[in-house]
């Protein structure tokens, strides 16, 4: 059976594609950095599905977190697949206002994590595997206030076409870029704009509507099965990233 570690999956997109990985026959390692609920309501998902599944409290913005998810997954396991990298944290602020800690905070848990745990994830895929990065269309079409977020999602886009060079054949290595989803992190989004998701939707989108985390997840899937495809990104956006949109 297959192995899957999915960081950041104890709720939002993470949590859909570590349950649909689950529905596809795969073992899924569920990580949160200290949210215990959380992993383990995504574990009970995934063993409802018939699915197998540990969950690792790591915090993968350090190197000693992804090493530790890693090595937990290969204990349990036995072999290392697919690694999606998910974890990820937007925090609104006009660029003037970011401090240090603001700046810091983001870049570690959105790039670095991307960066540690691919490194040892590619060194634990013994017979070759796949790398899937969650990134934004904040990396390729600037938000106002979520500059650094901005720039550390720019940067997975272009990191992973850097591994997808340096890695292959053994390794693909792919990105998906998801317009705003309903998750926690969109909601509050929505919240500062003082917006409803529909309006958002209506407004900024060319179909209307928002794509969903299961939407992400099945764009994951498809990358991860599609033999041909590398160091390619797949923007999941329900049309945003082509209006233009300009929250302000």
């Amino acid at each position: 059976m297959p192995v899957a570690v999915v960081t950041g999956s104890g709720r939002g997109i993470g949590r859909a594609i570590a349950v649909r990985l689950a529905k596809e026959g795969y073992s899924v390692v569920v990580n949160a950095k200290r949210g215990k609920e959380e992993v383990e309501e995504a574990l009970s998902l995934i063993k409802s599905v018939g699915g197998a599944g540990l969950a690792v409290l790591a915090d993968v913005a350090t190197r000693d977190g992804c090493r530790r998810l890693v090595e937990e997954a290969l204990k349990a396991f036995g072999r290392l697949d697919v690694l999606v990298n998910n974890a990820g944290l937007g925090l609104y602020s006009p660029f003037l206002a970011a401090d240090d800690k603001l700046i810091e905070k983001q870049l570690e848990t959105t790039l670095k994590s991307t960066i540690y745990c691919s490194q040892e994830a590619a060194k634990a895929m013994a017979d070759g595997g796949v790398i899937i990065n969650v990134s934004s269309i904040a990396g390729i079409t600037p938000f106002y206030g979520l500059s650094i977020y901005s720039a550390a999602k720019a940067a997975i886009i272009n990191l992973t076409k850097a591994l997808a060079v340096e890695l292959a054949p053994r390794i693909r290595v792919n990105a998906v870029a998801p317009g705003v989803v309903p998750t926690k992190m969109g909601q509050s989004l929505m919240g500062l704009l003082g917006i409803s998701d529909e309006e958002f939707a209506k407004r900024f989108t060319l179909l209307g509507k928002l794509p969903t985390p299961d939407d992400v997840a099945e764009a994951v899937l498809a990358l991860i099965k599609i033999p041909s495809i590398t160091g390619q990104v797949l923007v999941v956006d329900s049309g945003e990233s082509l209006m233009g949109a300009r929250l302000y």
